[in-house]
């Protein structure tokens, strides 16, 4: 009996080591997981950031670049009345200027109200609309050549973009005569100026 009681204490006191080695083996294995799992999610949310992160890099670099490339072309084209609202005065002044100069027995004109319309074209115009504004043209011409000119004129000065619609002429009553002031041919001219702006009632500004 006494030999048991020996053999019982050592195995005791290994049995309680053992179970120690257990608790703790136990213990840093799930500590270990918890900061594993702790771990992957910080590195997964970091990842998700810096993906984000690089994202939106890459998207201002793009926009950095369409810029450069192309708000110059941009400039250009509002400059010149194509975008941006319509340039009225610009034709009116034009207008009356050029029939001065080319001595035009007859003007007179009407704008009608701008309106939005769809191109006959296929044009992707984003978020813009594409706007048309008729003018009629009421002429007495000295000759039909007056007529060229004023187009002329119109091409090279004012602001905007158009396109001569329709054109009706009649020879006036009477002799042909070569008196400057004179008429000898009636003209009623549509043209349709064209800009291009944002949709809505926001206008668009340099």
């Amino acid at each position: 009996m006494a030999d048991n009681k020996a053999d019982w204490s050592i195995l005791r006191g290994s049995l309680i080591l053992f179970a120690v080695c257990v608790v703790v083996s136990a213990t840093l294995l799930v500590g270990s997981n918890y900061f594993r799992q702790n771990m992957e999610r910080e590195y997964e949310g970091n990842h998700a950031r810096f993906r984000n992160a690089s994202q939106q890099y890459l998207a201002v670099d793009e926009e950095e670049r369409i810029i450069v490339h192309f708000y110059p072309e941009f400039v250009r084209l509002f400059r010149s009345g194509l975008l941006g609202p319509e340039r009225r005065l610009s034709w009116l002044e034009t207008l009356r200027e050029a029939g001065d100069a080319i001595k035009i027995p007859e003007l007179s004109y009407k704008i009608e109200s701008e309106r939005q319309t769809d191109p006959d074209f296929s044009m992707q115009l984003g978020g813009y609309d594409l706007y048309v504004s008729a003018m009629n043209l009421n002429l007495g011409l000295l000759h039909e050549g007056d007529l060229f000119q004023l187009l002329n004129v119109l091409d090279r000065d004012a602001l905007g973009q158009y396109s001569v619609k329709s054109c009706k002429f009649k020879l006036s009553e009477g002799e042909i005569t070569l008196d400057p002031v004179k008429v000898n041919i009636k003209a009623n001219c549509v043209l349709d100026w064209m800009t291009v702006d944002l949709s809505g009632e926001e206008e668009l500004t340099l």
